[in-house]
């Protein structure tokens, strides 16, 4: 089958007649006066309590006042101002309530913690004090170090979040100890050198002063020790994420994305060997191939346990600096003391999408964007990209049911939908030695929740 921009005609004329339909439905919106349009406020209100939330809430009040309002983690697992989860091990949850009180000047901190405890099957506030930062960036409640019992740890920002806190807490019979304090830019608990037990990572980002740093503590009862430094190689100015992954010699991989320029990432790969943080990449030339634009963040492809690294370069055909190319990603992962290419294919972060390329069309296949219909086209590559390039595979993405339709009934094969959206690819039937089955090539398309 040859390709090239076929059914142009039919694909104008069905583009043809949206700017019609979509300036009709402008002007029924406009000219509509009969629903009121949302407010900012009513738009950022709070989330209804639930039943327990407001009997925590009711509790709280009845203790400090009813001159408060909840306050909200910025990010992570724990979103609601209510966390409610086993402090002290003793087999029953506490709440832990951000809020802040009213009649406070402007200039006052008004950010407080209240723990709250069931006493007589009813909740009691044991415990309320002044949080020690302005606003919530993130909550992480975890057990860390040799102690079942979970510590709070707690990111504080300023109010222009220029200056970040991290606080270490412990909870016991309505106290809550800071066992902790330390800036940082972005922190993790996990286990990071395989011992079954929860550490602290603590990056700081590079500045005037300082270099950017990957710190690394452990508890011993209630007791929070430094267990090393490590500066980072690239100078991170911020960072995007922390994941983790085996690496060759049994160690954990500790894969730190971070900003390297204004829209570009690196990735630095540390790890504990013999209870030393080290590099796991050799030098700074071996961690600049990593270099990417933002947004691709290193993951777990083939999900075997490792984490592989994305980088682009353009499909074979395209120069450098063409404005019309499209990208292959190449997912990297570390071996030895270097980086190999584990996979290749095509990568649509806005689609959450990935296609790895099956090994035989590795430099033998190039893909071009349709210009009409936006479909990725993935085409025999003989030296030139051209329009009589022999058509392998079609990729689409469709945003209304009558579309999905009509692409299905031109031999488009549905991989799955995602709100309005439908995924769809087109297999050529060709007797191109490089043509494969709809069951050969639907399993090489992989989904990310990325939105």
């Amino acid at each position: 089958m040859r390709s090239g921009l076929r059914n142009v005609s039919k694909w104008m004329r069905r583009r043809l007649r949206l700017p019609a339909a979509f300036c009709l439905l402008i002007c029924c919106v406009l000219l509509c006066g009969c629903t009121p349009v949302a407010s900012v406020d009513s738009m950022l209100k709070p989330p209804s309590l639930s039943a327990e939330q407001q009997q925590i809430y009711l509790a709280l009040q009845d203790a400090v006042g009813n001159s408060i309002t909840l306050q909200y983690p910025r990010a992570g697992n724990y979103l609601s101002a209510f966390t409610v989860v086993d402090l002290d091990a003793d087999g029953e949850d506490e709440a832990l309530v951000f809020y802040k009180k009213t009649s406070l000047a402007a200039a006052e901190n008004g950010l407080r913690l209240g723990v709250l405890d069931q006493v007589n099957g009813a909740w009691m506030c044991v415990c309320d004090r002044p949080a020690d930062g302005a606003e919530i960036e993130r909550v992480v409640i975890s057990p860390m170090g040799n102690m079942a019992q979970n510590r709070i740890f707690i990111g504080y920002s300023s109010v222009d979040q220029s200056d970040k806190a991290l606080v270490v807490y412990s909870y016991s019979q309505g106290v809550l100890d800071q066992l902790f304090l330390s800036a940082y830019t972005m922190f993790d608990v996990a286990d990071l050198d395989g011992d079954r037990l929860q550490e602290l990572l603590v990056l700081s980002k590079a500045t005037e002063n300082a270099e950017a740093q990957a710190s690394v503590f452990r508890m011993v009862n209630v007791t929070v020790s430094d267990a090393g430094h490590l500066a980072l190689r690239a100078g991170f100015t911020e960072y995007a994420q922390i994941t983790y992954g085996g690496l060759p010699d049994g160690s954990v991989g500790i894969y730190i994305d971070g900003n390297s320029g204004v829209a570009s990432l690196q990735t630095e790969v540390l790890s504990i060997r013999e209870g030393v943080l080290g590099y796991a990449l050799p030098d700074a030339d071996t961690m600049a191939l990593t270099s990417r634009s933002v947004g691709y963040l290193s993951m777990d492809v083939d999900s075997d346990g490792t984490v592989e690294i994305p980088v682009q370069e353009p499909f074979p055909g395209y120069s450098s600096d063409s404005s019309e190319q499209v990208r292959l990603t190449r997912w990297l992962s570390v071996s030895g003391s270097s980086l190999t290419e584990k996979e290749r294919g095509y990568f649509s972060l806005n689609d959450g999408c990935m296609f790895l390329l099956p090994m035989e069309w590795y430099g033998t296949v190039t893909a071009i964007q349709e210009p009409l219909t936006g479909d990725i086209v993935f085409c025999r590559y003989d030296g030139e990209i051209s329009e009589n390039m022999t058509e392998l595979l079609r990729y689409a993405v469709v945003q209304d049911e009558e579309e999905q339709q009509v692409r299905q009934t031109e031999g488009y094969q549905l991989l799955r939908t995602r709100g309005n959206a439908a995924y769809l690819i087109r297999v050529a039937q060709s007797d191109d030695a490089l043509a494969m089955s709809w069951e050969d090539l639907m399993v090489r398309f992989l989904f990310i929740n990325n939105r």
